[in-house]
């Protein structure tokens, strides 16, 4: 109004403040853009035209429309272009803070996906996506919680704020499993749903519990998926709200990479979990095979001729009978020490060399077996493990040499050099072809000797049968020093 009174107590359109009175017409264009100038322009247009005709009517002018219609179209002009310039400069503002936004959260989901691959439990991939949610992105607080895939629930809760302070379920009695089901509320229907739930409006018992152990009242519920399956799912607290799109972008993101490091990392676990329960039970297998199913032949071998004695002479039953019970309390031994894997570390090479020679003589019942066993070299350079596992293929040999092989004379030589250890088992019974038998079924006799290979194999080293039909057998096992080690 001011510029109006101006324009008109000096000339209206010839006045020398013409240009000054157009001041609010840049001003509204800079300020509101091209919108707000051109409503700036419309509210002007009556007090322009009203100084105008009072400029006229002072000065006695006749009236001049066609100047006054360029006049108003020119700042209609003016208005807009400066007003659509202003606008391209904030759409440019908004686009340059984007993309610092968007170059930021690369840079976080980079760094979360560099670490993350250096991760070796589930729970250190939780704290680092919520470090990542928390501290980098800046949300208040966030948890994560886990998918059994087994027991269908949702467990293994662990939260994070923005502070850095760890929000755990450690120190609750009763830790929340929710079930994979209608029953377990929104938090449930997310996974099942597959779809991302805004907030709990309507707080059940499960999110009840949540609000009280993690602080978290309205939230963005993420499912976590790997290949479409449930993994986990992710609670961001909502009460900020996103501040930029490329934020909640940056997030999804972010999930996307935790489903995969949780889903790897539980599955190769599991896998672990897996193999360990395999070798377990293969290891416990073999044990058995060589501490059991041998004494037990012996002791039945025992029993048997002790029958065919009695009544006639019992005065030979006894010493048969001491000896098959001596033979069962070391069977009760051996087994101990399979189901514990123990084996007493102090074994040296004369204990190594006795319990061979106990061994045949009362297990196997090898009473005309003339046996021969050498060590040389630096036994207790070999680590508790080879010197067990050496041992339990040096009797397998023998068992076999006496029970199948018919042998009278076998040699066991154990030799340990700076590169190795090499044990020999050499008899000379009637000898079999050992490539045919290894590629047999498993029967009693092949379980043996694929498990001397097996043992072997678990102490780095190889071991091979030579032996033709006819002309006895020898058993060669090398063993490297660095792996015994």
């Amino acid at each position: 109004m001011l510029m109006a009174v101006l324009l008109a107590i000096t000339g209206g359109e010839r006045s020398s403040y013409y240009l000054y009175v157009l001041n609010p017409l840049f001003a509204a264009a800079f300020f509101l853009q091209w919108r707000g100038a051109l409503l700036t322009t419309t509210g002007f247009l009556p007090f322009y035209v009203g100084s105008t005709l009072v400029a006229r009517g002072l000065s006695g002018d006749p009236s001049d429309w066609l100047r006054s219609i360029t006049a108003v179209v020119g700042f209609y002009l003016i208005s807009g272009i400066f007003g659509y310039a202003s606008s391209l400069v904030m759409k440019l503002r908004e686009a340059r803070d984007g993309l610092v936004v968007a170059h930021r959260d690369l840079n976080v989901i980079h760094a979360l996906v560099l670490s993350l691959q250096s991760a070796v439990y589930v729970e250190d991939v939780q704290e680092r996506v919520l470090e990542a949610i928390t501290n980098d992105l800046g949300f208040p607080r966030a948890v994560i919680g886990l998918v059994d895939q087994e027991e269908r629930r949702i467990t293994g809760w662990l939260g994070r704020s923005r502070k850095g302070e760890m929000l755990s379920n450690s120190g609750v009695p009763h830790l929340l499993e929710i079930p994979l089901t209608s029953r377990g509320g929104s938090v449930a229907d997310a996974l099942l749903t597959q779809r991302v739930k805004q907030t709990m409006s309507y707080p059940g018992m499960n999110e009840g519990w949540i609000q009280a152990h993690f602080g978290i009242t309205d939230c963005h519920i993420f499912p976590m998926l790997l290949r479409n399956h449930p993994v986990g799912v992710l609670l961001v607290d909502a009460s900020e709200g996103f501040t930029h799109l490329a934020q909640q972008q940056s997030l999804e993101a972010i999930i996307g990479q935790a489903a995969v490091a949780i889903g790897t990392t539980m599955l190769c676990i599991y896998r672990a979990q897996h193999l360990a329960i395999q070798d377990e039970r293969l290891r416990i297998a073999h044990d058995l095979h060589d501490t059991v199913s041998q004494s037990l032949f012996g002791i039945v071998y025992t029993l048997d001729g002790s029958l065919k004695l009695l009544p006639d002479h019992p005065e030979e039953v006894i010493p048969e009978l001491a000896r098959a019970l001596r033979v069962a309390e070391e069977t009760h031994n051996e087994v101990r020490h399979s189901i514990l894997n123990m084996w007493p570390s102090e074994i040296t090479a004369e204990r190594f060399k006795d319990g061979l020679r106990k061994y045949t003589a009362d297990v196997c019942r090898a009473d005309n077996l003339q046996l021969s066993i050498a060590v040389n070299g630096v036994f207790e350079h070999l680590s508790p493990q080879t010197r067990r596992g050496l041992y339990r293929i040096a009797q397998e040999a023998l068992a076999n040499a006496v029970q199948h092989s018919q042998a009278d004379q076998a040699t066991v030589a154990l030799e340990v050099n700076g590169s190795g250890v090499r044990l020999i088992v050499v008899d000379n019974g009637h000898g079999f072809d050992a490539e045919r038998a290894l590629i047999r079924d498993y029967d009693r006799e092949h379980f043996g000797l694929r498990g001397m290979q097996k043992r072997a194999a678990a102490l780095g080293g190889q071991c091979e049968f030579q032996s033709q039909i006819g002309s006895g057998t020898a058993v060669v096992v090398d063993v490297p020093i660095h792996i015994a080690e």
